[in-house]
Order: structure tokens, then sequence, then C-alpha cells
């Protein structure tokens, strides 16, 4: 009797000590977030920075940028999507730095306010201006992944 019970209270201790271990850190990944993004907008961005980015997120992963896009319907390929439309854009920006402002959550979502300052070319009279915009982005999570991306900011 005595050997059941030391044994049921290293099975309790190791599953509680597990539990803990795996416990989604919410700050922690809204920073591997931010990290990542901020990453795949600077002018020397990566394809392996654009591949960092997209390994936080679903297969099926949204993106809802209001007011531009009205949709946030997941499809299995979100992120196949995203990649070509990141890819399109990766490095255009001549100059990019952002500051974190704020990070709120909740049960299965994050919420990110961050200011970002870049500068961009105009494609045609190849003049530079720079733009400051405050973001908002709603992350809602799905199995410790990002699976809808809801942007707020006027571009």
């Amino acid at each position: 009797m005595k050997t059941t019970i030391i044994y049921f209270s290293i099975l309790i201790t190791c599953v509680s000590t597990f539990a803990q271990e795996t416990k989604f850190n919410s700050e922690n990944f809204a920073n591997a977030y931010f990290k990542a993004w901020n990453k795949t907008q600077t002018p020397e961005a990566s394809e392996a920075d654009l591949e960092n980015f997209l390994k936080l997120l679903t297969e099926d992963v949204a993106l809802q940028h209001l007011p531009y896009q009205k949709t946030d319907e997941r499809k299995p390929n979100g992120k196949e999507v995203l990649r070509k439309g990141m890819n399109r854009w990766r490095g255009a920006n001549t100059s990019y730095s952002a500051k974190l402002l704020n990070i709120n959550y909740g049960h299965n979502v994050i919420i990110l306010k961050y200011q970002a300052i870049m500068t961009v070319q105009n494609e045609k009279t190849g003049k530079e201006r720079t733009i400051t915009r405050n973001n908002v982005e709603v992350l809602e999570l799905d199995q410790g992944k990002v699976s809808i991306i809801r942007k707020y900011g006027k571009y």
C-alpha cells in the first residue's frame, strides 16, 4: 500500500510539473510575434525572416485589415496566400522601426498596440516619404498559433 501511495504521489508531481512547464505564455508569444513581424518589414527582410514569422501562424490563418478587408474567413491555404502577399512587399520600405506600446491578452487572444515609422519610396516618382502610424493588432489564437490577425490602422 505504501508503495502504491509513493508511486501515485510521484506521478501527480510529474504531471503537475509537466503541465506548468507547457503552459502557454501570452506575453512571451506576443513579444516573439512582434519581433518576427518587425523583421519582415525592414529593408533587408529575408525569406528566412518571413518564414520565421509565418511559423507562428496556423495553416488556415486569416488576415483582416480594417477598414480595407471586411472578411476574417479562415481558408485552408491562408498561410500560403499571406506568404505570397508578404513576399510581394518584402523589402519595400527603405527604413522601418516600431515601438511596442502595450500588450493585453485574454483567453486565446492577444492585443498589440504599437507605433511604426517607415520610409517608403514612390515607385513612379522615386520620392521618399516617412509615415508614422499607430496600430492595433488583435491576434486570435488556436492551439498556440495565430489563426486570425485583425489589423486596425488607416494606411
